[in-house]
């Protein structure tokens, strides 16, 4: 069954910033989501990061958005399996 929730966080070389966001979704007490990283490859540790992560509803794309954000946020979007979309 899809999870209610699809999460969308577009990234470029922000590993620790990341880093608190994940945490700060992983508290939250509503827990029926996915989280989708959509990385616009990165040249730090954000990929290994979210690797350090053993939960199965975070998971990572790489798009390359040619400085278009939105073009990431739209990636995230066709990959979501949730009715609702929240960005973050």
């Amino acid at each position: 069954m899809p999870p209610v929730f699809s999460i969308i966080i577009p990234t470029y070389d922000q590993a620790d910033f990341l880093k608190i966001a994940l945490d700060s979704v992983l508290t939250q007490t509503f827990q029926d989501y996915e989280v989708i990283i959509v990385n616009n490859f990165s040249n730090d540790h954000t990929l290994e990061d979210v690797a350090q992560y053993d939960d199965s509803r975070i998971w990572s794309i790489n798009f390359n958005n040619n400085g278009v954000i939105g073009a990431g946020r739209n990636e995230g979007i066709r990959r979501s399996q949730a009715e609702f979309i929240a960005f973050l």
